[in-house]
């Protein structure tokens, strides 16, 4: 029993650390840090799997500690007339340990349709100004032959978009070798998924085939954090903005298309345009929600003559939770 509780709370102190990793990927990497401790890989996946209360219901209703339950069915407390449970999903509250709090927020690259320039000056940047965490917003990769629109067989297929993007990781990873790295799922994530549902259904919920998986992000030690889950920064809450349903990427104030969306402080990328709104609330708090640049080819094939702008935003958070954001332009190679 004293075996099976150290077991345990190794495998919890890890998913405190890691709560949005895939079981399979965290698993690997718990196997590989703990030594003699797990006898195999799928010994240390089962006990995730139990925690997170991915087994079954059965399992689920004995499950004593309820911390790390991942998109838990809502469950009714009031089912007196004995209705069918909701199939109706929660999703969780990702929180930025505090430690982590010199926050690099960036996203939309585009990979292989990336600025040089743009990430260039980012990452010079980010190295003279003490960031020790680095929150990658979404739509890192193209995933062009993926999507549902036309394609051009000209482009890069996604094996070769791959490629070129765990080359930019490896340069935001070994200019900043002190920072942690979270990556969340944005819309071109999607394409990925949506694309193994239509065309390969069978294989869909296979783990090997998940995204994180397939882009050997536990490899490189960053955290994936699923679509639909919201991070928090202190009191600032941070999405992508497909998330936030109605709007498209043509809105003419992003910022403030958020606000009338979320009600509270919010950065999102997806806009590709830096824009800032402001509201006090009848109590005199402030609520200011923010969207940041790209850092992908302003003028696309696709669409010539967008309004975008390249940048990214630092999020500074105190050890009262709030926290200041500067949402940095980036023009001609030049921070401003």
């Amino acid at each position: 029993m004293a075996a099976t509780t150290f077991k345990g709370e190794i495998v919890k102190s890890y998913l405190e650390k890691f709560s949005q990793t895939k079981h399979l990927t965290l698993a690997k990497k718990i196997k590989a840090e703990t030594g003699l401790v797990f006898d195999t890989v799928e010994q240390v996946r089962a006990m995730i799997r139990h925690y997170t209360g991915s087994i079954g219901d059965k399992s689920r209703k004995t499950l004593g500690d309820r911390r790390f339950m991942r998109n838990e069915t809502v469950q009714s407390t009031n089912n007196k007339y004995d209705l069918p449970e909701s199939d109706s999903l929660s999703y969780p509250i990702f929180k930025i340990p505090r430690a982590q709090n010199s926050i690099l927020v960036c996203g939309d690259i585009h990979v292989p349709e990336h600025d040089v320039d743009a990430i260039t000056a980012m990452v010079d940047w980010a190295r003279e100004h003490k960031i020790n965490t680095v929150l990658l917003n979404g739509d890192l990769i193209d995933n062009h032959h993926l999507s549902y629109f036309m394609k051009d067989p000209r482009k890069k297929r996604f094996v070769e978009e791959r490629e070129m993007l765990w080359r930019v990781l490896d340069v935001l990873q070994n200019a900043l070798p002190n920072a942690v790295f979270y990556y969340k799922a944005g819309n071109h994530t999607e394409r990925y998924e949506s694309y193994l549902m239509t065309k390969a259904p069978e294989i869909f919920d296979t783990e090997e085939y998940n995204f994180d998986i397939l882009m050997r992000f536990g490899e490189r030690s960053i955290t994936y954090i699923g679509d639909k889950i919201r991070i928090k920064a202190g009191k600032l809450s941070c999405l992508h903005g497909h998330e936030v349903r109605g709007g498209g990427a043509n809105v003419v104030n992003p910022a403030r298309y958020i606000f009338l969306k979320t009600k509270e402080s919010t950065i999102v990328n997806h806009f590709h345009q830096t824009s800032e709104h402001t509201e006090p609330t009848l109590s005199g708090d402030i609520i200011t929600c923010y969207s940041v640049g790209c850092l992908c080819s302003l003028n696309p094939q696709y669409n010539p003559t967008a309004r975008w702008n390249h940048g990214f935003a630092r999020v500074l958070v105190d050890e009262n939770d709030d926290y200041k954001v500067f949402n940095a332009r980036v023009y001609n190679g030049k921070v401003l």
